[in-house]
């Protein structure tokens, strides 16, 4: 509705909430050289434990958006990010539990799994919350909360380092914290979230689906292609510049990387807002490619300035993906975020395991060259989007 206001404290509240939730879905990357190191992990097996927490964080995310739909409380918002945060931090455990290297890694994979089922609960709810408290701002209110969840991936390699150069792996318990605090935060400020009082069968649910089949397939594929080079950037580019540079430039690299992906995705919001989702989408993804080649065959702070660059540039798609799944199925939007933010983020994230395998067959450097292709794929998917590949006349606010 045109009068409805821009809720600022709901929707810094829930974007603050998907920072701190987002920052356990980076905890695994930076510490991959250390696990690498004490329990001799191929990159394979590294990959592995991605894939393992992208299927339980992000395929079944859709289940999680049809509940949400219809019994979705603020409770669940809280109550995931207090879970997340639980077992991820309890990989700080291991070391303790005096198993054999295979032990351990099972151990780590049965922890990393259930960690993913709080990220699982918490996207498709809070993303249809933001809408609802956006006003004529979706699209900026969208941006907002997702450059939370950016900012809570580049955020955690900063902790991740000076915590386990102090106190080794053993110190990722102390990550327990910020979840605990940020749960107490989303129970008492995260908006209410109002069940419909006849919502939509399975059935019905289904044909609504069946009937935007072909455009939603098309934004899945973008957001796959998009979500497979940017966790392959967080999981391997750490080790991809450890081959000539420190672990500590290495993962300030992976967060200058990820920061300005949380700039990016400002700016795609109000780029959206304002010139039209299609555009902004096929124009961003359109300098990714180039952008990350450049980074990746370039060295010190000019490889920094394009990986810098090209962060920006991938996730300015973001938000305007979501809104266009939700408009697609307007009366299911949290089923609309579990696909795009579940569904097709994790299918991407399969892609890791593939990208690990290249890596172990070749070397990191041929493994990370590949991930060039996947923003040309999502480019040329993006060009068949319903809507204008022209800029839309400026809309004045």
């Amino acid at each position: 509705m045109s009068d409805e206001k821009f809720d600022k404290l709901r929707v810094s509240v829930l974007a603050l909430g998907h920072m701190v939730n987002d920052c356990y879905s980076n905890v695994v990357p930076p510490l991959l050289p250390l696990l690498q190191a004490a329990y001799g992990l191929t990159y394979t097996l590294s990959g592995v434990i991605m894939t393992v927490y992208t299927f339980t964080s992000s395929i079944i995310q859709p289940i999680f958006g049809y509940f949400a739909d219809r019994y979705g409380r603020r409770w669940m918002v809280a109550l995931s990010v207090l879970w997340i945060s639980f077992f991820m931090s309890m990989i700080g455990v291991v070391g303790y539990l005096g198993l054999d290297p295979t032990g351990s890694y099972i151990v780590i994979l049965a922890l990393v799994a259930m960690a993913g089922f709080g990220s699982s609960a918490y996207h498709p709810q809070a993303s249809a919350m933001v809408p609802r408290i956006s006003g004529d701002h979706k699209g900026f209110g969208v941006s907002v909360f997702s450059a939370g969840g950016n900012l809570g991936y580049a955020i955690m390699p900063i902790l991740v380092v000076p915590v386990t150069a102090i106190w080794g792996l053993g110190g990722v318990m102390l990550l327990f914290i910020p979840g605990l605090l940020m749960a107490l935060i989303l129970h008492r400020y995260a908006p209410e979230a109002p069940v419909a009082a006849s919502p939509p069968t399975i059935g019905e649910l289904w044909r609504d689906i069946r009937s935007v089949a072909l455009p939603l397939t098309k934004v899945t594929g973008v957001v796959t292609m998009r979500a497979w080079l940017f966790f392959g950037l967080i999981t391997f580019l750490p080790s991809f510049l450890m081959q000539y540079e420190s672990h500590e430039w290495a993962s300030m690299a992976l967060s200058v990387t990820l920061f300005c992906g949380a700039v990016g995705t400002l700016l795609g919001g109000t780029m959206s807002d304002r010139y039209g989702r299609k555009f902004t989408i096929v124009s961003t993804l359109m300098i990714t490619g180039p952008l990350l080649l450049c980074a990746l065959l370039t060295h010190g702070y000019l490889q920094l300035t394009f990986f810098a660059l090209a962060g920006l540039a991938l996730l300015a798609s973001f938000s305007p993906a979501v809104l266009i799944a939700q408009g697609l199925i307007p009366k299911n939007q949290g089923m609309a975020s579990g696909i795009v933010l579940g569904f097709a983020i994790g299918i991407g994230g399969l892609g890791v395991s593939v990208t690990g395998a290249i890596a172990d067959a070749s070397s990191i450097t041929i493994g990370m060259l590949s991930l060039v292709l996947l923003p040309i794929a999502a480019f040329l998917i993006a060009l068949l989007l319903p809507g204008n590949v022209r800029p839309e006349k400026a809309r004045v606010r």
